[in-house]
């Protein structure tokens, strides 16, 4: 009776173990993680809320910030006007353009140049993903 625990023990083990290494065999293969590919899935249903609203620049990924601190940005920058906590900021570099959109109010709050400069500035105000 207790050899059969044994062996039926070290057999599940043997099962689960094969399990884990073919689920992280094929993330490995398929190179994109659950994680990722939730992430990526929201960036493109983001892209596509904001490009209904605006046309948007093609053939590049924005950057993508979040605002936490919507007084002090507008304190900062003028572009802000009208932002709240909460909205998104989509920054296409190369095509030198930044949108503002607020998804609680589905509304885009601004749209403006971009104006790259030698120094980096303080990201303390937003958190930024950018789309793999």
């Amino acid at each position: 009776m207790k050899s059969r625990l044994i062996i039926t023990l070290i057999i599940g083990a043997l099962i689960g173990a094969g399990a884990f290494w073919a689920l992280n065999k094929a993330m490995m293969k398929s190179n994109v993680s659950p994680v990722s590919q939730v992430a990526q899935d929201q960036v493109k249903d983001l892209i596509a809320k904001v490009g209904k609203l605006v046309l948007l620049p093609t053939g590049e990924e924005p950057v993508i910030a979040t605002i936490n601190d919507a007084a002090g940005l507008i304190k900062q920058q003028p572009f802000y006007k009208g932002s709240q906590n909460g909205d998104v900021v989509l920054v296409y570099q190369k095509a030198a353009k930044a949108v503002v959109y607020s998804p609680t109010r589905n509304i885009i709050v601004n749209v403006g140049p971009v104006v790259l400069q030698d120094q980096p500035t303080e990201t303390s105000t937003a958190t930024t993903t950018k789309k793999k």
